[in-house]
């Protein structure tokens, strides 16, 4: 089995499904998997890579471009975009600018009932013209549920039944393996990182090996034990887990996965008081103390919204060369992250990564509806 990812992350329904058609080989495939999570309706809206005509049918959008974005394309060429992203985000953390009253609605959390219908009428046409396009090209389409709290609405399975979609809920799978897990909260899961919604190790090879029990029953492939599957996974992750061996440079996903979800499972101080042990060096929104090679981003009072927007965190290196290949055009590392506050404490912590580091500059944003970031706080500290 030869898995292909054309996955592009934090985007939508309309991305993966533009994803598809622009590939050369995509007649080439027998399965194509759709893995859908809650947030891709709204984007789907935001985006504007498709809309509906009057008639309701699926029209390719024009994508709004911010004005700034063939100077910055230039500025990055000449390694200055950092100074002037920092200089403009100094002008955005004054308090004016960071007021929240300023930001886009979040169609998540507030749909009129036409705007809801509009959302559901571009997915259920978005998801037709997949299915089409796939059938076409002699393959047969997907719809993945994650075994998230992610509870695919009524009126989304109602869709998703009448367009003839087939469905593989990996929760179901997830509750044969351990049958508590059907009746244990999200944030209790054995499968999902402690302090990170995100699926741990034993929740990814979980999904790996659901999906390739169902891929062995669509193909007519010979059936592996579960030694033989797990053996198969753990060679997989083993990639992930380590430095490369002798002479092999890893590759660059891997380094990634290493440098974003490496810490997650490291057991660390996670309260409040243990990071005001540490070393305070920016105060805003959120203080920042330095505490043991940790980042600890702390407010007193904090509220669940408080932590709706993504946090962004600049790292530039003593030496470039720590820099990962595909950042050092860019003159820093990019940690960034979102931090859902399951645990209702008000205090989120981060691994430094172990390279010497000169700078370290974060804070939260938001995407403006033309595609620009404003900053809602910054800060900065030179080691």
């Amino acid at each position: 089995v030869n898995v292909l990812n054309f996955g592009v992350e934090g985007y939508s329904t309309a991305q993966s499904f533009r994803r598809y058609e622009t590939w050369d080989f995509r007649e080439a495939l027998d399965h194509v998997f759709y893995v859908y999570f809650d947030n891709d309706l709204n984007q789907n809206l935001r985006k504007g890579l498709y809309r509906l005509d009057d008639a309701g049918e699926l029209v390719r959008g024009k994508r709004r471009k911010a004005a700034s974005s063939a100077l910055f394309a230039l500025l990055s060429k000449l390694h200055l975009s950092y100074l002037v992203l920092d200089a403009t985000g100094r002008l955005s953390s004054h308090p004016v600018a960071r007021t929240r009253s300023t930001r886009r609605p979040n169609l998540k959390h507030s749909k009129p009932p036409e705007l809801q219908m509009s959302v559901l009428a571009l997915f259920r046409q978005l998801l037709r013209h997949w299915k089409e396009a796939v059938e076409k090209n002699g393959a047969s389409f997907h719809l993945v549920l994650l075994p998230m709290e992610n509870q695919i609405s009524p009126r989304l399975a109602a869709i998703v039944k009448e367009e003839g979609v087939e469905t593989v809920n990996l929760r179901h799978c997830f509750g044969e393996r351990d049958p508590a897990h059907l009746r244990t909260p999200w944030l209790l899961s054995p499968y999902r990182f402690k302090h990170d919604g995100h699926w741990n190790k034993a929740g990814n090879r979980l999904a790996a090996a659901c999906l390739h029990r169902f891929l062995e029953d669509a193909l007519g492939l010979p059936r592996l034990s579960d030694e033989e599957v797990e053996q198969a996974l753990g060679s997989y992750y083993s990639a992930f887990e380590a430095p490369a061996a002798e002479g092999r440079p890893a590759s660059r996903q891997a380094t990634a996965i290493r440098r974003k979800y490496g810490a997650l499972d490291e057991e660390g101080l996670w309260d409040a008081q243990a990071a005001l042990t540490g070393k305070l060096v920016i105060r805003s929104r959120f203080d920042v103390y330095l505490h043991d090679g940790w980042l600890a981003y702390v407010k007193e009072g904090c509220k669940p919204a408080d932590f709706d927007e993504d946090f962004f965190l600049h790292l530039v290196p003593a030496d470039a060369r720590d820099l990962p290949p595909d950042r050092r055009e860019h003159g820093f590392d990019d940690l960034g992250f979102t931090w859902k506050n399951d645990d209702a404490t008000c205090s989120v912590w981060r691994k430094l990564p172990a390279y010497g580091i000169e700078r370290i500059r974060t804070g939260q944003f938001v995407r403006e509806d033309d595609g620009a970031y404003k900053n809602l706080w910054q800060g900065e500290h030179t080691l």
